[in-house]
């Protein structure tokens, strides 16, 4: 499959788009992501997690230096992943004898230093207070950046700076 010409589904520009795989800024990939998305590829259209680790199994792949196979190192990598997922999704509701509907309030974030605390502190806080909307502002444009392709938002892209 030659990856470098591709169908691109982008509404905008149509036809082929040349592309070339790269890891995202921040992202600290091992081995050559432009390998790695070729090996993806080679999976299939429609690739699961799942069948993504099963071809990195094979130690010639360049998708297995993405992996930590040593069982007792990954196990600790997994909780610390999970304990991240425990942090990022409990969530405050309003409990009171309103029956209207009151949506979730996240309840920990992740502040400059890498831990996480009750938004209730955050707020507290003006340092911690804008470090969080700058969080916010950059996950906004995160999110611009992800589906800018999408015309159909395109108002909404335009009030993210």
């Amino acid at each position: 499959m030659n990856f470098y010409r591709v169908h691109s589904s982008i509404r905008q520009t149509g036809g082929i788009m040349e592309i070339k795989a790269v890891w995202k800024t921040g992202y600290v990939g091992k081995g050559n992501a432009q390998l790695c998305a070729e090996e993806i590829m080679s999976i299939g259209d429609d690739v699961s997690a799942e069948q993504v680790v099963e071809f990195a199994k094979n130690p010639d792949s360049e998708l297995h230096k993405s992996f930590t196979w040593d069982n007792d190192i990954a196990a600790v990598k997994w909780r610390v992943h999970e304990a991240r997922q425990v942090l990022c999704n409990l969530v405050i509701k309003k409990v009171d004898g309103e029956k209207k509907k009151v949506e979730p309030i996240r309840l920990f974030h992740k502040i400059d230093n890498g831990h996480y605390k009750p938004i209730s502190l955050i707020i507290q806080n003006e340092d911690e207070y804008q470090s969080l909307l700058r969080q916010c502002s950059e996950a906004l444009l995160a999110l611009k950046r992800k589906y800018s392709n999408l015309s159909e938002y395109q108002e909404i892209w335009d009030l993210i700076n």
